[in-house]
């Protein structure tokens, strides 16, 4: 897991708030959305997990909801290389700050895979829902 992941995500303009500052690790998280946008230099990435908030918003109360899913938004994007993609690299999460608040992000290996540096992210949105079966 990605220990700058787990703080990037436990701050409150992400999902501290929700989670009191404990998000989901990685390995919680499915990819479920990868977006390039070369006009805006920025990539979208949306996950899915079954590790419910322990902070509910009042319009979730009450519904059972049991999932929930966000995305996060990348700007300033540069260096995106896909060597490949498949299930199997979405599974594999790696978010790294480096210097002036840069972020590396790998999905995948460097074999196969999506990996680019982004000079922002914020949180895009964020959902609850009912879920059946297992993820």
């Amino acid at each position: 897991m990605s220990a700058d992941w787990s703080r990037l995500l436990a701050s409150p303009e992400y999902l501290g708030k929700l989670y009191d500052g404990a998000p989901p690790p990685t390995g919680a998280c499915d990819l479920f959305y990868v977006h390039i946008d070369e006009r805006e230099d920025s990539v979208t990435l949306g996950f899915d997990t079954r590790v419910f908030p322990v902070n509910l918003l009042p319009e979730w109360r009450g519904k059972n909801f049991n999932a929930f899913e966000f995305h996060l938004f990348f700007t300033g994007v540069t260096g995106v290389r896909v060597t490949g993609w498949g299930a199997s690299e979405a599974k594999v999460i790696d978010l790294t700050v480096r210097d002036r608040g840069h972020l590396d992000v790998a999905l995948g290996s460097e074999a196969s895979g999506l990996a680019f540096r982004a000079a922002s992210v914020r949180l895009a949105g964020t959902r609850a829902y009912l879920a059946t079966g297992n993820p």
